[in-house]
């Protein structure tokens, strides 16, 4: 039978990245609805990851305590209401804050999952992945306004992110991070995530205008979640057969063939969706990987984390949603195929 702590994460990522789901399938498709531009969509979507940025800056000098925590679970669900208003810069400092807290609250988490699970975290994110996936479908085919069940996400997941306010699983610690002795790591997690610009602010738009009808796109997703979700089922059997690094780098490469070959077949529904199988790497595969290499590398775990998200999912991502949103056009995922290759010839 599963511990209590395993069940409530597996139900904490299947309500977050359902939450997820919501922010990277529906909402882009709705802002342009309302009238924003594909560039006003690129700065609401980088305003998320330039808040998860700045945020591990804060605790440099200082651990993550209690206080932060609820605060940042707060200012989340107050947050998420501001989308309503349909206002351009009230939306941006909604998604603003709602990264800073997210900055907080998910790589403490993960920092939990994966000191106590260690290799068997796929085991409990992969709920994470169906939450993802059936969001996806069931909201492809109901036809709600998706800002209240994004608003209803965030409170329910905020509420169960309670549980993990009292672990005592990672000690405090005020280590530095040191990024000079990883330097190639970060720089190509970097060049891998602002590849993924284009696939998370336009992919629907952009396979829309390829032909590919909306009611399509959210079983496209659901093939790469699908595999992703093999992914952590089993990962456990050999991820550690070989080096953290040795995983990223094929992750990497991978992500780069994926890129390309959706940029010059993104009207053959039948090949796009292969190229949403290698999601398994481009996702599952590289994420646990470097996890894994952080817990291993930084005794400040918290704190490295918290920069990865930052990094990777924070300052890679807003400029890869900047970048995406000056690309876009019939070349957009040859440019992020580029770039995620020139991440794997650096590491």
């Amino acid at each position: 039978m599963k511990s209590r702590f395993f069940i409530t994460l597996s139900l904490y990522y299947f309500l977050f990245f359902a939450l997820i789901g919501d922010y990277v399938i529906f909402l882009p498709k709705y802002f342009q609805s309302i009238g924003f531009s594909p560039f006003e969509i690129g700065i609401i979507f980088a305003m998320m990851p330039i808040a998860r940025f700045i945020t591990p800056f804060i605790f440099l000098k200082k651990p993550l305590i209690k206080k932060d925590f609820l605060i940042s679970l707060i200012i989340s669900t107050l947050a998420s209401f501001l989308i309503l208003t349909k206002n351009f810069f009230f939306i941006i400092l909604a998604f603003f804050l709602i990264g800073a807290s997210f900055s907080v609250v998910f790589p403490y988490i993960e920092a939990i999952a994966i000191a106590k699970l260690n290799t068997r975290y796929g085991q409990a994110r992969l709920f994470g992945s169906i939450g993802f996936m059936l969001f996806g479908i069931i909201f492809s085919y109901i036809k709600v306004n998706l800002v209240y069940a994004f608003i209803i996400l965030m409170t329910i997941t905020n509420l169960v992110s309670l549980y993990f306010l009292e672990d005592k699983t990672i000690k405090k610690s005020n280590a530095p991070i040191d990024f000079k002795k990883a330097w190639r790591f970060w720089l190509a997690v970097i060049l891998m995530q602002i590849s993924f610009g284009g696939f998370y602010n336009f992919f629907t738009i952009y396979e829309i205008s390829h032909g590919i009808d909306k009611e399509y796109i959210g079983w496209l997703f659901a093939i790469g979640v699908s595999a992703e979700i093999l992914v952590f089922i089993f990962q456990h059997k050999f991820i550690d057969k070989f080096s953290p690094i040795f995983w990223i780098k094929i992750s990497i490469l991978l992500t780069a063939i994926r890129w390309i070959v959706l940029n010059f077949f993104a009207s053959n529904i039948f090949i796009v969706a292969l190229t949403q199988l290698i999601h398994a790497f481009s996702f599952a595969i590289f994420h646990t990987s470097a996890l894994l290499y952080l817990s291993k590398t930084y005794e400040n775990k918290t704190l490295a984390q918290q920069f990865y998200a930052g990094i990777a999912y924070g300052a890679a991502a807003f400029i890869g949603s900047i970048i995406s949103g000056m690309l876009y056009g019939e070349n957009l995922f040859l440019c992020e195929g580029l770039i995620a290759l020139i991440g794997f010839l650096i590491l």
